[in-house]
């Protein structure tokens, strides 16, 4: 196996469209996104004694106060067979390549693989150890869309479905848009969120261009419902349409009638537009884990992404690989900001 830096577009989105589940923040746009936000991507390829390509990954630079690191979201992207020679491989390729770039301090990865023993000491062997802290989803909810819209009514907690239909009825209406125009009332009733449920959220800055990125190319929506009386947008969530798989990237809900919580048609209008498009999975995005307690920053919203039917993943956690002794300051910072959050 060889690796070689990708630098067309079509020959990854290729790749990564023939894979079981295609993920937006491994798509090329996802790096334009972050060559947005000032700073560097990279396609790395995995190929084999043919010539073909077998796995890789998008790594993207993050500069922070606590240390300079090269980061795989929700990659790398390895092949069923040989998989641990095949990360070995990449692994020496990325850490040569971040000693050549300098001012790295450690590598930073995300898979997008089972929880399993067998993979913890696959990434054990290359040296990397557990991050303090997570940065993507590691417990996700996914709804096979293979089924019919029936099928999928029928597959949801009685609750949801009759939750969907009240709003149907009463006339709650959503709205879709790709423009930026849109997106200051999503923004408004995002802050309004975050402030209630007190969790930590993304910046103005960050929502707008990561939508942008995608937006372009038909690949993401905001989606947002209008209450009966055509004055008040109630809820709003941006949804990532990439390949065969939808992603509910962020959600916002001012909740003004509990007796019409419109977040639920909004994800209800989002899966038909998923399947509409020819996708096999909705990715709900993070859950709480099993046995979390009801403290959980996620409690309240695993119930309602749950009760939409479909099945749990359960990640790998983080992974990093220091490279310098810098790398440590990091994972003090990291360590602290978890006991804040809570998880």
């Amino acid at each position: 196996m060889i690796v070689k830096e990708i630098k067309n577009k079509n020959e990854w989105e290729s790749f990564l469209f023939a894979q079981m589940n295609t993920l937006f923040v491994q798509s090329w746009n996802y790096g334009e996104f972050y060559k947005s936000m000032g700073e560097e991507f990279w396609v790395f390829g995995i190929y084999n004694e043919n010539g073909v390509i077998i796995g890789g990954s998008l790594v993207v630079s993050t500069h922070a106060k606590r240390g300079n690191f090269l980061y795989l979201p929700y990659g790398p992207i390895l092949p069923d067979k040989e998989s641990e020679k095949a990360l070995n491989v990449l692994v020496n390729f990325i850490q040569t390549f971040a000693k050549e770039k300098r001012g790295y301090d450690f590598i930073k990865a995300s898979p997008f693989i089972n929880d399993t023993e067998e993979n913890k000491k696959i990434f054990k062997r290359n040296k990397f150890n557990n991050a303090p802290l997570h940065i993507l989803a590691e417990t996700t909810w996914l709804l096979d869309l293979s089924k019919t819209e029936e099928e999928l009514l029928e597959g949801m907690n009685k609750n949801h479905r009759n939750l969907i239909r009240r709003c149907i009825r009463e006339g709650v209406k959503i709205e879709k848009s790709k423009s930026l125009e849109s997106m200051n009332n999503f923004l408004h009733i995002y802050d309004t969120t975050a402030q209630r449920h007190k969790f930590h959220k993304f910046s103005d800055n960050y929502i707008a261009k990561e939508f942008e990125a995608f937006a372009q190319y038909n690949q993401s929506l905001l989606l947002s419902a209008r209450m009966p009386n055509d004055t008040t947008v109630d809820s709003a969530a941006i949804i990532m349409y990439y390949g065969n798989t939808a992603a509910y990237r962020h959600g916002a809900s001012l909740n003004t009638d509990k007796k019409l919580p419109a977040s639920y048609l909004i994800q209800w209008e989002a899966i038909k537009e998923a399947k509409a498009r020819g996708m096999k999975w909705y990715n709900f995005w993070g859950i709480a884990p099993e046995r979390a307690s009801k403290n959980h920053p996620f409690w309240g919203i695993t119930h309602f992404k749950k009760g939409f039917g479909g099945i749990q993943k359960n990640l790998l956690h983080c992974q990093d690989l220091p490279l310098t002794g810098k790398y440590y300051l990091n994972w003090f910072v990291e360590t602290i900001r978890k006991i804040k959050r809570g998880f």
